[in-house]
C-alpha cells in the first residue's frame, strides 16, 4: 500500500476519533495531546543520523565531481526566488479577496518568542563541533559539521578511503532505519490528526477565522496545482509535473498535520529517492538545506497574515504605501529564511517579529491570530514541503541526477 494512502487512512481515523469523542472530553484531549507529541518525536527520531552521514557523503561526492558550487548556486537561487514569488502571490491573493475583519479580542503581551538571529548565528559554530550532534532541533550546525567532514575527506581520497567507506555504510544503515520510522509513522498520524482536529474545531467555534482559513487553503491549492506545476514544466520540459505533486502527497500530509519540518524532512528524503529517483548526492544535501532555509510557504503565510492584521485594525489595505509593500515582501521573504532553528511554530514567531519590527501601534497585532497559529503553521509547513521536493527535483534535473520511474513503483 502506498505511504500516502496509509497516512490518509490514519488521518481519517484520527479525525473521526476527534469528532466522536469531542473536544469536551478532557481525558481524550489530554491523551491525544500526549500521543501527538510522542508521535512527532517518533517521526524525528531517525532523522539526525540519516542527515549527517548522507550530507557528509554527498558533499564529498559533489566536491569530487566539482559540482558543489553549481549545486549551491542553483539551490540558493531557487530558495530566494521561491520566497519572493510566494510572498508576492500571498500579497496579491489577500488584496484580491481580503478576509473578513478579525475582532481584536486579545489584550496584553505574554510569552513573546522572537526569531533570535544572534542566537541562531552563535549556534552555527559551537565550541565543539560534536555539540552539533546533540542539538535535536537545529539541523544547520549538523549540516555545517557534515559539510566540513565531507570536504575534508575530498582533500586526499587515498587517505580518506576507509573513512568514506565507513560513512557510506553508516549512511545506508541510517537510511534503512529512517525507512522503518517513516512507515510506522502511519500510527502516529492517527494521534497527530486527532489533536489537530480538536484545535481546528476550537478555532472554528469563534467563527471569525473562516475566511482567513479558506484564503490560506485556496493559496495552497493554487500553488500546488497551478504555480509549481507551471514552474516544473518551464525548467523540466520533458516531465509530467504532476508526478512530483503525486510524490509530495505523503510529505505534505505529514507536514500539514504535524506542522513540523523535521517530520516532513524524514518523509521527503524517502520519497525523493524512491519515488522521483533523485540521486542521493543531491537529495541528501538539497533537501536539508530547503528544510532549513527554503521555507517559501512561511513567506506567503506571513504576508497574508500581516495584511489581515492591518485590516483588523481598520486599515484600508489598498492605501498601503508601495514602500510598505516592498518592505513587507522583503522582510517576509527574509524571515522565512531565518526559521531553521524552529522545526515547528516558526511561521508564527516570524509574524510576531514582523509586527514588532513594523511598530506604529501594531507591536501586539499578532495576538489576534494566536487562536489560528497552529493553522498558520499547518499551511506554511505543507507549502514548505512541496517547495522542498519541487526545488530538489529541479536542481537534480539540471544535473541529470534523476531516474525515471513508473507511477506504479512510487512508494
Amino acid at each position: 500500500m502506498k505511504i500516502w494512502l496509509k497516512y490518509f487512512i490514519g488521518i481519517v481515523l484520527g479525525i473521526t476519533f476527534a469528532l466522536v469523542a469531542g473536544a469536551e472530553n478532557t481525558l481524550f484531549v489530554q491523551a491525544v495531546d500526549f500521543l501527538s507529541k510522542a508521535a512527532i518525536q517518533f517521526g524525528r527520531y531517525a532523522l539526525y543520523p540519516a542527515v549527517f552521514f548522507g550530507f557528509t557523503l554527498s558533499i564529498f561526492e559533489l566536491r569530487e565531481n566539482r559540482s558543489l558550487l553549481k549545486v549551491a548556486i542553483i539551490t540558493s537561487l531557487i530558495i530566494c526566488g521561491a520566497a519572493l514569488l510566494l510572498s508576492c502571490i500571498g500579497l496579491i491573493s489577500v488584496l484580491i479577496h481580503t478576509p473578513a475583519r478579525i475582532p481584536i479580542f486579545v489584550e496584553g503581551i505574554s510569552d513573546v518568542q522572537v526569531l533570535g538571529v544572534r542566537e541562531s548565528l552563535l549556534q552555527l559554530l559551537p565550541s565543539s563541533s560534536f555539540e552539533a550532534l546533540v542539538n535535536g532541533t537545529y539541523i544547520l550546525p549538523l549540516c555545517i559539521f557534515g559539510g566540513f567532514a565531507g570536504a575534508g575527506c575530498a582533500v586526499d581520497r587515498n587517505i580518506a578511503k576507509p573513512t568514506i567507506t565507513l560513512i557510506d555504510s553508516l549512511a545506508r544503515i541510517s537510511y534503512a532505519v529512517l525507512v522503518f520510522f517513516v512507515d510506522m509513522l502511519v500510527f502516529g498520524m492517527v494521534a497527530i490528526s486527532s489533536y489537530w482536529m480538536i484545535k481546528f474545531h476550537e478555532m472554528l467555534l469563534t467563527a471569525v477565522f473562516v475566511d482567513f482559513a479558506i484564503l490560506l487553503i485556496v493559496d495552497l491549492l493554487i500553488i500546488a496545482l497551478v504555480i509549481y506545476p507551471a514552474l516544473l514544466k518551464i525548467f523540466c520540459r520533458d516531465i509530467n509535473p504532476y508526478r512530483v505533486l503525486y510524490a509530495s502527497l505523503a510529505p505534505m500530509m505529514a507536514a500539514f498535520f504535524s506542522q513540523d519540518t523535521h517530520v516532513a524532512l524524514s518523509v521527503l528524503l524517502r520519497h525523493s529517492n524512491e519515488s522521483l529517483g533523485v540521486r542521493r548526492r543531491i537529495s541528501s544535501v538539497v533537501l536539508p538545506v530547503f528544510s532549513i532555509l527554503g521555507r517559501a510557504g512561511s513567506a506567503l503565510v506571513i504576508t497574508v497574515s500581516f495584511v489581515v492584521i492591518l485590516k483588523s485594525y481598520s486599515i484600508n489595505v489598498f492605501r498601503i504605501a508601495f514602500s510598505d509593500i516592498f518592505w513587507l515582501v522583503g522582510y517576509a521573504s527574509l524571515f522565512s529564511c531565518l526559521l531553521g532553528r524552529f522545526p515547528a511554530g516558526g511561521t508564527y514567531i516570524a509574524l510576531t517579529s514582523l509586527c514588532m519590527l513594523y511598530g506604529r501601534g501594531f507591536e501586539s497585532g499578532y495576538l489576534i491570530l494566536r487562536p489560528a497559529a497552529f493553522f498558520i503553521g499547518s499551511v506554511a509547513a505543507a507549502i514548505n514541503a512541496l517547495t522542498a521536493i519541487t526545488g530538489t527535483y529541479i536542481t537534480a534535473y539540471r544535473f541529470n541526477m534523476t531516474g525515471r520511474k513508473d507511477l506504479r513503483f512510487f512508494i
